[in-house]
């Protein structure tokens, strides 16, 4: 098999490169500025040169809640267009055998029942700032849904909890909120700050997912057939924002005090993945989120990053 993993060198992308690679699957090597995915045309060719059997969208543009609430319509456009672009290549070209689309849980309600299950897509409405993000992954996975029923393609969409792991983004600007409280905790505990400020109120809760765990799913249903359309992938750990603060002060060594900004935006107040279907087929997630941490807390230092 030749398999095209888009976004192979991001956070994710490399994750399921390296556990392929371990597995001696055959990665055809495409870096970020050998191809510009959201080319239509270029794509196309692309497909048509390299004719891949299996193709794995890790590609797009991700970031925090503050940079999805303050630039909508780069995440809408970039992430359409590149799931797009990568789906209808995919379906041209009949060597194509399986495609796994990587999507995100915040294409689930605003509001809804915990823990979400699959069918709760669509029944309410979305958290209005990473609404843009939210609308492109539903709409590929909706494209991808629509191939599997009328083509009869093996097309399935993946839908992860919220994810940390080698690779991450620390900008503090555009970074997720675990790549951003070790940098804050770190940089505190060299300075011997005395407080660290964490966005937010610190009480909405969220599911944590380590990348390795989310590419071994990966792995998982590129092995089996599969029916559904889509499946959660969800971690092993569900806690509110202060509690994951407590426990990045710990692993960071920090000693001073957590100062909680409610002037920032909380998102969706709750959010856990149900994943009883997946779990139901066989898969497993593998990495505690504390164990996670202390690898990535470790990672995370010979960056040295300020």
């Amino acid at each position: 098999m030749r398999i095209f993993i888009a976004g192979q060198e991001g956070m994710v992308g490399s994750a399921i490169y390296k556990l392929l690679k371990k597995k001696n699957y055959f990665i055809i090597d495409c870096k970020r500025k050998a191809l510009d995915l959201t080319n239509q045309y270029k794509v196309r060719i692309w497909f048509k040169k390299n004719r891949p059997d299996v193709v794995i969208n890790a590609a797009g543009k991700v970031g925090g809640i503050l940079d999805n609430s303050l630039f909508q319509a780069d995440y809408i456009y970039q992430n359409t267009i590149i799931g797009f672009n990568l789906i209808r290549s995919s379906l041209e070209n009949n060597k194509v055998k399986k495609f796994i689309n990587l999507g995100s849980a915040c294409i689930y309600p605003k509001t809804t029942k915990q823990p979400i299950k699959e069918e709760y897509l669509l029944s309410n409405y979305l958290e209005e700032t990473n609404e843009g993000y939210a609308i492109a992954k539903i709409a590929t996975l909706k494209y991808c849904e629509y191939i599997k029923k009328f083509y009869k393609k093996n097309f399935i969409s993946l839908q992860p909890a919220n994810l940390y792991g080698v690779g991450d983004n620390f900008d503090l600007k555009s970074s997720h909120v675990i790549p951003a409280l070790i940098r804050k905790f770190h940089k505190a505990k060299i300075i011997n700050k005395n407080f660290v400020e964490v966005w937010g109120s610190g009480l909405v809760k969220r599911e944590f997912l380590h990348a390795d765990d989310l590419a071994s799913a990966v792995l998982f249903c590129l092995k089996k057939s599969i029916s559904y359309s889509y499946l959660n992938v969800g971690g092993a750990d569900y806690l509110s924002i202060k509690r994951l603060a407590k426990i990045i002060k710990e692993v960071t060594g920090f000693k001073g005090k957590i100062v909680f900004n409610s002037k920032y935006p909380d998102g969706v107040k709750f959010r856990r993945l149900d994943v009883t279907r997946i779990q139901k087929l066989g898969w497993k997630h593998n990495i505690r989120l504390k164990d996670g941490l202390i690898d990535y807390y470790n990672y995370f230092k010979k960056l040295n990053i300020n």
